[in-house]
């Protein structure tokens, strides 16, 4: 026991200050981490669903390029609005429905492959008024301003589109 003590006690026993500093950084970067988390975990539900909106040839983006093409695209995000919206819900419900076939005591692989095929049909009606909503939009636009936008998506990565758009 003597033995064991004097051990301790002894400064050349510690351990390396070098595992010291990397345990410190180790920590730092665990907050860090955690705060990233909760951050991202409270900013979801706040993301904004609004119609027209993701990708690069999608209404709001292109609104967002050409400010002049606003007003007309503006009138094809109004004119989609409301089938889009009853598509959203449809297709909210298709996936409730089939979790409640999935859940349910009755189950079996028949009721579940229906539900499951009412969801594919939601969501294709859903995908068909998205690409109509964009094909109109992309209508509106001038041939000058078509290859803006073309030229825009080609002269950048897609690293940089994601995380610096640039002005033009």
């Amino acid at each position: 026991m003597r033995g064991r003590e004097a051990e301790m006690s002894d400064p050349a026993a510690a351990p390396p200050r070098r595992r010291n500093w990397l345990l410190i950084v180790s920590l730092c970067l665990n907050v860090v981490l955690v705060a990233l988390i909760v951050t991202a975990i409270l900013r979801a539900p706040s993301r904004p669903a609004a119609i027209g909106g993701g990708g690069v040839l999608a209404p709001r983006s292109i609104m967002a390029a050409l400010p002049d093409a606003a007003g007309p695209i503006q009138k094809v995000i109004d004119a989609h609005t409301a089938k889009l919206r009853e598509l959203r819900l449809a297709s909210v419900r298709a996936r409730r429905d089939a979790f409640r076939v999935l859940a349910s005591p009755d189950y079996t692989p028949d009721k579940l492959a229906a539900a499951l095929e009412a969801v594919r049909a939601a969501d294709t009606a859903l995908e068909a008024e998205s690409i109509a909503m964009m094909r109109d939009s992309l209508a509106t636009l001038s041939p000058a301003d078509r290859r803006k936008i073309v030229d825009r998506v080609r002269s950048r990565s897609w690293w940089f589109r994601r995380f610096r758009p640039r002005p033009d």
